[in-house]
């Protein structure tokens, strides 16, 4: 091909046709410049679809991350409707969980899940057994926090700054910032309700294992003002947190649909 156009150049420039020599230089290079432009198009082109197929990987991780979150806000849910049972069960021992209400803020009292971390029914007559259970799990704390794995790679390769879809990356910065709020990962050495009501306990002289073994734990635990009030302010907090966890599932369950219709967008 080449050869044919110089072959072209020098007919014209032997036979002294100037003109029509430089119209067709002027061709040339605008058949150049063309060229150039498709190589540019192209090789575009195949730098938005490499952007795009990391875009792509980025999203399926996230998807698996947060698929993770909601087996975790499942668990924070029942965590925390055991502890509000739990929690009444002990007043109503103790006689006075009628008067115990938490705001209205806190939403709806949540029941447990038979099936869910607590596999049985609250007990209708006195239990010692039950006692002990609900004790303990009102003395334990149960942090889970969110996987940021996926979408820490996503931010610091810069390819989510690049991502165009704006309401999905309002959604997923609400996401973490909701669950950060509702859940905050406290291992500061900050007291919460869980290790007040056990520091409470061990001033009275008894240890967490102790509970056990005392005669009437009830009585004898919930006669302490402070503890009784530890317990109602459980009641609210976990309210609060286990309806809480519903919500920011439900809205997590969106999310990941959006992620995944996003994902089937790209070739």
């Amino acid at each position: 091909m080449l050869r044919f156009f110089r072959q072209i150049r020098q007919r014209l420039l032997t036979e002294n046709r100037f003109s029509k020599y430089l119209i067709y230089a002027i061709g040339e290079i605008v058949l150049v410049v063309i060229g150039i432009l498709i190589a540019l198009q192209i090789n575009n082109w195949s730098e938005e679809q490499q952007e795009a197929d990391r875009i792509r990987a980025q999203l399926v991780n996230l998807v698996r991350d947060l698929k993770s979150d909601r087996g975790g806000l499942e668990q924070l849910r029942s965590y925390h409707a055991f502890r509000v049972q739990a929690a009444y069960y002990l007043l109503e021992e103790y006689n006075i969980a009628e008067k115990v209400l938490p705001y209205a803020e806190a939403g709806p009292i949540p029941e447990i899940d038979e099936s869910g971390l607590y596999g049985g029914t609250i007990p209708d007559t006195t239990d010692k057994a039950f006692i002990v259970r609900g004790f303990s799990w009102l003395l334990r704390n149960n942090h889970i926090k969110p996987s940021t794995d996926a979408i820490d790679e996503f931010r610091s390769t810069g390819l989510f700054a690049l991502f165009e879809n704006q309401e999905l990356k309002n959604n997923l910065r609400s996401y973490y910032v909701s669950y950060a709020f509702a859940f905050p990962f406290e291992d500061n050495g900050e007291s919460n309700l869980s290790d007040m009501l056990k520091n409470s306990i061990a001033s009275m002289g008894f240890s967490y294992l102790d509970i056990a073994v005392i005669d009437n734990p009830v009585e004898q635990l919930l006669s302490n003002p402070n503890n009784r009030a530890l317990i109602k302010n459980i009641i609210d907090d976990s309210t609060y947190k286990a309806n809480r966890a519903i919500d920011i599932r439900g809205f997590l369950d969106r999310t990941i649909l959006q992620i995944e219709n996003e994902i089937d967008k790209k070739p």
